[in-house]
């Protein structure tokens, strides 16, 4: 890695939330891991395109409902921000790779740059996919058809 990938890679561990111990780390990530996929079962309840079944198909149906938000600025009208939405997805994302791929499981991890910073994901064997938030979902390049979740969803866990 270069020093401007190791610049970026610092910084992005400041954002990240510190913990004096992996135990703590872990009950505070899955605890906040469980309300961020119980509030998106209760706001997908308002939707009439996205069902919370976790399955992969779901994967493009939430997408499909966020960039519908993005695009009428409908995220403070459902009672929440764009990045906590994006978060809740990101929680959603890694629970349908749980519940589907039988060698994926939760994991939180420290990251490797910064010493007491975690993070939070899903492991598949020697694989570790960490998804704290879709940031800035909107703005991904290569998504025209809006199904860059689902694509990564297959791309790691399928088959």
């Amino acid at each position: 890695m270069g020093w401007l990938g190791l610049k970026v890679a610092k910084l992005f561990g400041q954002k990240l939330p510190a913990f004096s111990s992996r135990a703590e780390a872990e009950a505070h990530l899955f605890r906040q891991r469980d309300e961020r996929l119980q509030r998106l079962v209760e706001l997908a309840a308002s939707s009439s395109v996205f069902v919370a079944d976790f399955s992969p198909e779901s994967l493009k149906q939430l997408e499909r409902w966020y960039f519908d938000l993005w695009e009428s600025d409908g995220f403070q009208g459902l009672g929440t921000l764009r990045e906590e939405f994006e978060r809740c997805m990101a929680m959603y994302f890694c629970e349908v790779a749980v519940r589907n791929c039988a060698e994926a499981k939760w994991e939180v991890r420290e990251y490797g740059f910064e010493c007491g910073k975690y993070e939070i994901g899903v492991e598949r064997g020697l694989s570790h996919l960490m998804r704290m938030r879709f940031t800035d979902h909107y703005k991904e390049p290569n998504n025209k058809r809006r199904q860059k979740i689902y694509r990564e969803y297959q791309e790691h866990y399928a088959g």
